[in-house]
């Protein structure tokens, strides 16, 4: 687990919460001070660390020893499902095993009827009610206040009224309380919650003593089922509890725990100066050596979707102070959770810097077979510690995030920002722009995925279709490397030859998918569609039940794409999905659906856009898109006599 200073760790998530999970059975790692883990939880965005320990208690399988983000300790109910769902999947416990806390012994399970983890809470006192809110401790103190409805829950100042209540003379005894806002649904069996989490000092996307402690006052006050869904903004959560004499026993909290991520910790100054360089008594940059150097990495196109174009990350290495001092920036981390998709679709997507130990990156490399190539940079001493200077101040958290734009701000674009911003005017771009579109520059990344490549060349407007021009084609990590090449600064290359770090087996780039006759799998699916509508149409006749359902069906979907296509403008911050010229073959689907009286001037439309599209367009049109145009086409045309 350990080499050196070096931790593993894997971050978990369990609704909504985050946290920064470290196998310590071999009860190796010392105890951490509160304020170093205050810095790790900043930098990896995370609600609390949890070290698996040896149980102390002969009863129990593992101790879960988790620390709030301000290093206190507490029991953690979705800390504690998360610990379980992870030692579980390691093999280490059954689908029974009791768990120590703090607060003592929680049995855990695998709930079967919902398929997650579940754990199970020390018996709870019956709430108690005063002035109108109540209180109970649910291994952590909660003090709840019920409003009218979800909507008002929504606009309910929870941090405001949270920090006030929290640090309340009322609960200075106990080291303040955890505040939640309760709001009732139509279904008596599910609530909605937000919660003020202590520890947190903000509120957090989802509380498991608090959904319990929600749960089992409103059943104190209301009765009913002895079950209750929690409704939080991190995802749902599942309550379920018999009442007893004087309160509330076999309380059991489930819900949803997965593996977001796995990194190094390095627990050594070097790590804490990057998180908080301004309580460090040396700058870490400015004690780099004159040997350090700083290197332009590249990485090969990835399976996913969001690695299909490739990556670059900044690397600073001074060989004078191994093993700390190799360290690898990344401008492209992001995390699925936190609606990531909304996000994505809104167009404002948040990316942020990050750092990690080199060899923790290459490992990752190495271990899926994408090829890494590396550029040391031509620079002076001092040129490496402004460079290093800029990404210690970057990636403080307050600094780290940026919103990503696909063509002009990601992990590659920012490497140029960095060198503009640091090396000054002595530095030469010399990009020689060759005529490519933003679009050129993904096709031969997408050959290997003819369904992307579909996608893409639907979504994107015709911003997509304008020339690169400068240094633009730095979106892309590979021209990036190939701009680097003839980038001088004050006069003289700024980078040496490429170095190919790790050789990927199958190749640098993917290789390109193709189907029957050559023809990409889209492209044979819409001619094939087309060839089905003229049978349906033409030789079963429109009379036929099944070909009304198939047209109707052709029309429907192409109709919800034009949709798409004008939400994607009207209502996201995507200017390269705006004014979108497939607008012309969908929207005609949608108008025929709504009024058919207008199926005539729809078929002028669609003809004007077959005839038109593939010579004079200000759009690039695809074989696939418009065979698909085809397909609507020959759906609205009438039969011929």
């Amino acid at each position: 687990m350990k080499e050196g200073n070096q931790i593993e760790f894997q971050q978990w998530e369990g609704t909504g919460n985050t946290f920064v999970v470290i196998d310590d059975r071999e009860d190796v790692v010392e105890e951490l001070e509160n304020e170093v883990v205050q810095r790790i939880c900043s930098a990896h965005d995370s609600d609390g660390m949890i070290f698996v320990r040896p149980a102390k208690s002969p009863s129990a399988d593992l101790f879960c020893d988790f620390r709030n983000p301000d290093g206190s300790r507490s029991f953690c109910g979705n800390g504690t499902r998360a610990t379980y769902a992870y030692a579980r999947r390691e093999g280490w416990v059954g689908d029974e095993a009791v768990l120590e806390a703090c607060d003592g012994l929680h049995k855990v399970r695998w709930n079967k009827e919902y398929s997650l983890p579940s754990v199970q809470f020390e018996s709870v006192n019956t709430p108690s009610n005063s002035d109108g809110d109540w209180f109970v401790n649910t291994g952590s103190p909660h003090h709840i206040i019920i409003v009218s409805d979800t909507q008002v829950l929504e606009s309910f100042d929870i941090e405001k009224i949270g920090a006030e209540i929290r640090y309340s003379q009322k609960y200075e005894s106990i080291g303040g309380t955890n505040v939640s806002g309760l709001a009732r649904t139509p279904d008596p069996s599910t609530i909605h919650l937000r919660t003020y989490e202590r520890g947190v000092e903000a509120e957090t996307r989802a509380c498991g003593t608090g959904a319990v402690a929600a749960a089992l006052i409103d059943h104190t006050d209301k009765g009913g089922e002895t079950s209750r869904k929690v409704v939080m903004p991190g995802g749902d959560l599942h309550v379920e509890f018999e009442e007893g004499v004087g309160g509330y026993r076999n309380v059991w909290l489930s819900g949803k725990a997965s593996e977001m991520k796995r990194g190094v910790l390095t627990l050594c100054l070097a790590i804490c100066a990057f998180l908080s360089p301004a309580q460090a008594s040396t700058q870490w940059y400015d004690n780099l050596s004159d040997e350090a150097t700083i290197s332009v990495l590249t990485a090969s196109p990835g399976d996913d979707i969001y690695s299909l174009f490739g990556h670059t990350a900044i690397r600073i290495l001074d060989p004078q102070n191994l093993p700390d001092a190799d360290w690898v920036f990344n401008y492209g981390t992001f995390s699925f959770s936190d609606g990531f998709y909304f996000k994505f679709i809104k167009g404002r997507l948040d990316y942020k810097l990050s750092v990690e130990p080199y060899y923790h990156f290459h490992q990752v490399y190495h271990s899926t077979e994408r090829g890494l190539i590396s550029q040391t940079l031509d620079l002076t001493p001092e040129q490496v510690r402004s460079i290093a200077k800029y990404l210690a101040h970057n990636v403080q958290p307050q600094n780290a995030t940026y919103s990503y734009e696909f063509f002009r701000d990601n992990c590659a674009t920012r490497v140029l920002t960095v060198l503009e911003s640091t090396l000054g005017a002595g530095l030469e771009m010399n990009c020689a722009p060759d005529g490519r579109t933003y679009r050129d520059g993904l096709k031969p990344y997408l050959r290997c995925s003819p369904w992307t490549e579909f996608g893409m060349d639907f979504i994107l407007g015709p911003k997509a279709d304008a020339p690169m021009l400068g240094c633009a084609s730095s979106y892309i990590p590979d021209d990036l490397s190939n701009n680097l090449k003839h980038m001088t600064l004050d006069g003289k290359p700024l980078a040496f030859e490429p170095e190919e770090i790790i050789i990927a087996p199958g190749g640098w780039m993917k290789a390109e998918v193709t189907g029957f006759l050559g023809l990409k799998a889209p492209e044979l699916a819409f001619l094939l569609l087309s060839i089905l509508v003229v049978v349906m149409r033409f030789v079963y006749g429109d009379g036929n039940l099944l070909t009304k359902v198939f047209v109707k069906t052709i029309n429907v979907v192409l109709a919800a794409l034009g949709v798409l296509l004008l939400l994607m403008w009207v209502f996201t911050d995507h200017v390269d999905t705006w004014s979108n010229w497939n607008l012309i073959w969908t929207i005609p689907a949608l108008a025929t659906l709504l009024n058919r009286d207008k199926v005539v001037l729809s078929i002028i439309a669609l003809a004007v856009y077959l005839l038109v599209a593939p010579i004079v367009w200000p759009q690039y049109v695809s074989l696939s898109l418009w065979l698909v145009a085809i397909s609507l086409f020959l759906t609205l045309t009438p039969k011929l006599k």
